[in-house]
């Protein structure tokens, strides 16, 4: 017994192989972006937070002390429906950044920003290792 020939639809098929692509309403208001100063807040005060940056996301591997993790984690949890909290792991990382990068230009670079790195970085085992 030999089993039955497969066969593709074809153009006379009844089957529909184009996609059919629906607006979603949410019903939420579209608000303009908000704008972000360019100089650096005063002394003391809080860097914008990461959800009123509009820039693009990479993905960063960086290896935590276990502790660390799981006490940031907690904190995300029980403070991300709060004023002041952060609602995901990567925002509470992105603010803390914002914030220790703040502090080094403020401290180390009298009080320029750090411009990006457009370079690498150097990979394997650092200097004097």
């Amino acid at each position: 017994m030999s089993a039955p020939e497969r066969r593709r639809p074809g153009a006379t098929s009844s089957i529909k192989l184009a996609a059919n692509v629906e607006p979603v309403q949410t019903g939420a208001a579209v608000s303009p972006a908000p704008t972000v100063a360019t100089a650096s807040p005063p002394t003391g005060a809080t860097p914008p937070r990461a959800e009123a940056v509009k820039e693009p996301t990479i993905p960063t591997t960086v290896p935590l002390r276990a502790g660390l993790k799981k006490r940031a984690q907690t904190a995300v949890l029980r403070t991300a429906g709060v004023p002041g909290g952060y609602k995901s792991f990567a925002a509470l990382v992105d603010g803390a950044l914002e914030r220790e990068l703040t502090r080094l230009a403020d401290e180390l670079n009298d009080g320029a920003p750090y411009e990006p790195n457009t370079g690498e970085f150097r990979t394997g085992r650092p200097l004097g290792s």
